[in-house]
């Protein structure tokens, strides 16, 4: 849907922002999550997850120390989130290119209170998230159920049938291209 000076908010888990700045979003923009996808990695002294894990069972050993859990658990977090958002890019770029990439737009909420919300989400998933930005936004806006894709460890083939429903619902997960000013902050 088109808009044209309307009320958004995001939370926003980028470097700070101020009133004024402005946020510019189209097809060609890499998002955070398009990091987060394509190059994020998770090591410990050259050893990542797996390595670790053999590694223990070479030794005959369970036990893990702080780090060395941090590193898997971040790696199986990562690896259940980066797994939706390439199913969900597949199935946009096969099905529904006339949609914009959820690795290259900015996302908006209605309600202050689900951008709080989605402050929380992103804390809970290690995500460092200070500001709640009221935006006024021109440009596209498009509506998805953001409930539908959860961060799990299911099979792909369940995240591309999720992906399907994903595209072809309506919510309050809203992808937005265009620009977006920033009109107030509320540091959280």
């Amino acid at each position: 849907m088109k808009v044209e000076k309307k009320i958004y908010y995001h939370a926003n888990s980028n470097s700070p922002l101020k009133v004024g700045d402005i946020l510019k979003f189209d097809v060609n923009t890499k998002n955070k999550m398009y990091e987060q996808v394509y190059n994020t990695e998770y090591k410990l002294n050259d050893m990542d997850a797996n390595s670790i894990i053999i590694d223990k069972k070479r030794n005959h050993t369970t036990v893990l120390n702080i780090d060395e859990l941090k590193v898997i658990g971040s790696t199986v977090n990562s690896d259940a989130f980066i797994l939706r958002e390439l199913a969900l890019e597949s199935v946009r770029k096969e099905k529904y290119s006339n949609y914009p990439s959820r690795l290259s737009c900015l996302y908006l909420t209605e309600k202050i209170e689900d951008a709080i919300n989605w402050a929380s989400v992103l804390k809970r998933n290690q995500k460092e998230c200070k500001q709640i930005l009221t935006l006024e936004v021109s440009g596209d806006t498009y509506c998805f159920d953001g409930n539908l894709m959860r961060r799990e460890n299911i099979s792909y083939q369940e995240q591309l049938n999720r992906a399907k429903q994903y595209w072809n619902s309506t919510g309050n997960e809203i992808l937005f291209l265009g620009e977006a000013k920033v009109i107030k902050i509320d540091n959280i």
